[in-house]
């Protein structure tokens, strides 16, 4: 919920050949989907003031070319052609090693059933990540014997993983979004990972690598999120990454329920919105909106589906968002719908980044959430109960003080008489 995505974006000029045109318009909608990268097409010739121009220059010589550009604004220039090769052939390798490697398949399936990931990276003195991995380990231990009293269920302790020094290159993209390179690793390195494969806390490095600085952010995962925790420290920058099908359903088998679940989203988002006192967190975090549709006929008819009408159509899919204005544009922004019939509520989920919606809601999530309304109720029976109760005492009290002064008044005249 909220997560900014990674933007591909390609450029092409005048000269550009046609099929590399076409390649760079057809493939990343298939290559790309059901990932946080997005792709922007920019022509240097025709779109001379885009904002995405800043991030050319520094990273290519000359177009057609590509540089990935993170949520934080870093680059990466991305190779897109090859002598010999089609140019259809190196961009979709290309793509594919944006979205995966071994290290990151591994992190994505621990993750999807898992507390967490500690991913150890080794540097050159072999003591010093002998050290390392004992204390990534006892933070490991110490947070998984302490699971059971944790607020939250969850599914299964935190792992660690090692990455050595062989397999740095082929993880050059997952360094890159640590804010890492190869050469960096001249020490032992650590970093977290949960929840749907986001980066939490810092990079730790050399001594910072130990039980004590590895526990303290662990802990933070296990916490409950309606306990006031300010969600600013879990919200890291997700790794670029495919969350298929395959991945999305070992998730909702250990958490017992569907966290795309537009019932779930919205519970959530209520939380998050109470923690945050309203500030800092938009109102629509899961790109959800109504709008009234305005009519254009007279008739209040609606057309069936088996038989549309051509000059008026129910509804229509809506290109995603452009980012002409901006070269990184927020992924929760509702798109724009359109209709054709009066008093109908169009209901969308943006999902120009976010994976579509999947599934129903789990029963279980549906009774917990039946159940704090109908706790919200009786509280509120129970106050007018109370309220009702201190009125009735008053009145007692009030019955009592007269019926007092009335007897005393009796009792004063009767003595007067007998006097």
């Amino acid at each position: 919920m909220g997560a900014e995505p990674y933007i591909l974006c390609g450029y092409i000029d005048a000269n550009t050949p046609a099929e590399v045109t076409a390649a760079f318009k057809k493939l990343p909608d298939a290559a790309l989907a059901e990932s946080n990268v997005v792709f922007r097409l920019i022509d240097v010739d025709r779109e001379k003031g885009h904002p995405a121009l800043e991030y050319l220059y520094p990273n290519c010589q000359s177009v057609p070319c590509a540089v990935l550009v993170s949520p934080d604004e870093q680059t990466m220039p991305i190779s897109v052609s090859k002598p010999g090769e089609p140019f259809e052939k190196t961009f979709r390798s290309a793509v594919d090693k944006i979205l995966s490697s071994p290290k990151r398949s591994e992190i994505l399936r621990q993750v999807c059933k898992m507390y967490g990931v500690v991913v150890v990276i080794e540097g050159p003195d072999a003591e010093e990540n002998e050290k390392a991995k004992k204390g990534a380990a006892a933070a490991v231990e110490q947070v998984a014997s302490q699971m059971e009293l944790m607020p939250k269920e969850i599914g299964g302790p935190p792992v660690m993983m090692v990455m050595d020094a062989n397999c740095l290159k082929d993880e050059e993209v997952l360094l890159w979004s640590l804010g890492l390179k190869p050469s960096d690793a001249n020490e032992p390195l650590a970093v977290i990972i949960y929840g749907k494969a986001r980066w939490m806390g810092p990079v730790f490095r050399g001594e910072q690598v130990n039980e004590a600085d590895l526990a303290s952010v662990l802990f933070v995962v296990g916490a409950d999120c309606e306990c006031g925790l300010d969600y600013k420290w879990l919200q890291g920058t997700r790794l670029p990454v495919r969350w298929d099908e395959k991945t999305h359903a070992l998730a909702v088998e250990s958490l017992g329920f569907d966290p795309e679940s537009p019932m779930v989203k919205m519970e959530m988002g209520s939380i998050i919105g109470r923690g945050m006192g309203g500030d800092g967190y938009p109102s629509t975090p899961y790109g959800y909106q109504e709008l009234i549709i305005e009519p254009e006929t007279d008739s209040d008819e609606l057309p069936s589906e088996d038989s549309p009408r051509a000059d008026a159509p129910m509804s229509r899919q809506v290109s995603k968002p452009d980012v002409d204005e901006v070269a990184i544009k927020d992924a929760n922004d509702a798109p724009a719908v359109e209709a054709a019939d009066a008093g109908i509520v169009v209901k969308t989920i943006d999902a120009a980044v976010e994976e579509p919606n999947r599934g129903t809601p789990d029963p279980n999530v549906t009774r917990a959430i039946l159940d704090r309304q109908q706790r919200q109720e009786n509280a509120e029976a129970a106050g007018e109960n109370d309220i009702r109760a201190s009125m009735r005492s008053l009145a007692m009290l009030t019955i009592g003080l007269f019926a007092f002064v009335v007897i005393f008044g009796v009792a004063i005249f009767a003595k007067a008489r007998r006097v």
